[in-house]
């Protein structure tokens, strides 16, 4: 049996840093959302799915992003697999959230 490239278990990696980290405001969005697309009572994806969707990057995909980031593209990715919404809906919404940040403010 061949390791996937996300199997990293018993490789050579030196000291692991003992650091506890605060989270990103966004890092702790993400993790409600998914913590409530997977509650007992929503139910929108498992933790086999976040599993299958880290699993399935690729490399670069997957050393590219950090552990947080990589849950969202997985989010993404399995909300548009299930159709609850389409890429192209989603970088629309993207696009429009962008236009009221970067819009000027009227000092009237």
């Amino acid at each position: 049996m061949t390791r996937g490239y996300h199997d990293i278990g018993g490789e050579p990696a030196g000291a692991i840093p003992i650091v506890e980290l605060p989270w990103l405001q966004w890092e702790k969005q993400v993790e409600a959302i998914r913590n409530l697309l997977g509650d007992g009572t929503r139910r929108m994806m498992s933790l086999d799915e976040m599993r299958r969707g880290f699993e399935s990057f690729g490399l670069d995909k997957y050393k590219k992003y950090s552990f947080y980031r990589r849950r969202l593209e997985a989010v993404i990715d399995i909300l548009v697999e299930k159709d609850v919404f389409s890429r192209e809906e989603l970088e629309q919404e993207i696009a429009l959230v962008r236009a009221r940040w970067e819009a000027p403010v009227s000092c009237d």
